[in-house]
């Protein structure tokens, strides 16, 4: 139904249910005009994780102070001392332009720092797990405060028959491994195409195997260590949760970390293919955040794309198909908040598209466009078209209202509005009569 038979049918279907209505707010606005502005919120507050420290201070910091904001940015507490470095140089770049310094603060601590940052701001960016974005929330929902939410993903990355697939698996390796896995928009969920699914095992196997994982600043490594101690263990959960339900692992990476010590050796996980997979396996289903590519065969475009939403999350996927128009129809299917065709996190690199997700990935978004306005106060404003054609209320509607007032306005939508030219112009006519006919007014009765 289109915008014309939808207000014919309300008005021969709705009269007496939307006469209030009528009255209220039943007039055309061809003589205005109309435009949106956009306004700094203030003082933009950012929580930010450790995994990416650069990146994760310089994302938020551009876009508040492009849209004239000023901002906190809270850094982890496992990436202190790299933050101070970096605000050296954000420093340096405000005085080479004569603006103030103090427009960007960066500050450590804890949990209770974080929920101070949350009490003041007039706009929160968080960036971290699901647990912490919905405290994150809950106090902002105490002074209404808008947030943007980044809270991680379980990106799926389809790989269709006609690929090459050495090509691809490079790409599928880098995916899982960069960052020794520690990153949100990371491949979690591996689905090839069962006609080539051995094929594509058993190049990740050989490239897997040649990855070589230890500490950098003691060589040529590929891979580092896990940020966090304790994940380790949580990662091998997932592994062994996973082969108590009939996974199998494929290989597992070699360390060559030395003597490094038990506290520290603890820190490195190898690079693991765990094949047989499924969606009972909680590795299919929470977020690993580390160096483990579980890889499930799928036979249809519509299984693959059951399977990647599959998942309370929905931040990003990668589909790779020799055929583009088909690897276009699979991401504008699957529930996420970008795509990348025949290639991995090309979006966040490209910094005027925006970056976030949908589900338990979050909400708003960060980076382009939609990120820089995402930091402004919008406001819409309608103004005179021609300085001298004003708004002038027509006497049947003026107060008091005549009692002709509903069929005027009946008449000047029907104007407006009719699909059939004849009826417009017959309501023409039924307008010109009303306007010409006798004033009158419906009297208050007094008591």
């Amino acid at each position: 139904m289109t915008t014309c038979e939808k207000i014919h049918w309300l008005l021969d279907e709705g009269e007496r249910s939307i006469r209030t209505e009528y009255r209220s707010v039943g007039r055309a606005m061809l003589h205005k005009t109309a435009r949106v502005e956009y306004y700094p919120l203030g003082v933009i507050g950012a929580i930010v994780p450790w995994n990416y420290p650069f990146h994760n201070i310089f994302n938020p910091m551009l876009s508040a102070l492009f849209a004239g904001n000023a901002i906190v940015i809270k850094v982890s507490e496992h990436a202190s001392w790299s933050a101070y470095i970096y605000l050296r140089i954000i420093h340096a770049a405000l005085l080479a332009i004569d603006a103030p310094t103090d427009l960007v603060h960066i500050i450590t601590g804890y949990a209770e720092t974080g929920e101070a940052l949350v009490t003041f701001a007039d706009k929160i960016i968080f960036v971290g797990s699901p647990g912490v974005g919905r405290m994150v929330m809950k106090t902002a929902a105490e002074t209404l405060t808008p947030v943007t939410l980044e809270l991680g993903g379980k990106d799926a990355f389809i790989v269709c028959e006609d690929v090459n697939v050495a090509e691809v698996s490079q790409v599928a390796v880098r995916a899982a491994l960069q960052s020794s896995g520690q990153n949100c928009a990371g491949a979690e969920r591996f689905y090839v195409h069962s006609s080539i699914y051995e094929e594509f095992v058993n190049h990740i196997i050989k490239i897997v195997k040649s990855v070589r994982v230890g500490p950098p600043l003691q060589g040529t490594y590929d891979m580092g260590a896990i940020c966090l101690p304790e994940h380790t263990n949580k990662l091998q959960d997932l592994v062994d949760d996973a082969l108590r339900k009939g996974a199998d692992v494929a290989v597992r990476g070699k360390l060559f970390i030395g003597d490094l010590g038990n506290d520290v050796v603890g820190q490195f996980y190898p690079p693991t293919v765990i094949l047989n997979v499924n969606h009972t396996m909680k590795i299919m289903q929470e977020e690993i955040f580390g160096p483990i590519i579980a890889i499930m065969k799928f036979n249809t475009d519509d299984e693959v794309v059951h399977l990647a939403n599959d998942s309370k999350f929905g931040l990003g996927s990668a589909v790779f198909s020799a055929d583009p128009k088909r690897a276009n129809k699979i991401a504008s299917r699957i529930h996420c908040g970008f795509a990348a065709i025949n290639d991995f996190a090309t979006t966040y690199m490209c910094q005027s598209l925006p970056f976030g997700g949908v589900k338990e990935s979050g909400f708003g978004r960060f980076g382009g466009v939609e990120g820089l306005r995402a930091c402004c106060l919008v406001k819409a404003v309608a103004e005179d078209r021609i300085k001298y054609i004003k708004t002038v209320i027509p006497k049947p509607l003026q107060y008091p209202v005549a009692d002709n007032a509903f069929e005027f306005q009946k008449a000047l939508v029907e104007v407006l509005y009719n699909i059939s030219l004849i009826d417009r112009i017959k309501a023409l006519g039924n307008l010109i009569k009303i306007f010409t006919a006798p004033e009158s007014s419906t009297d208050l009765k007094k008591e």
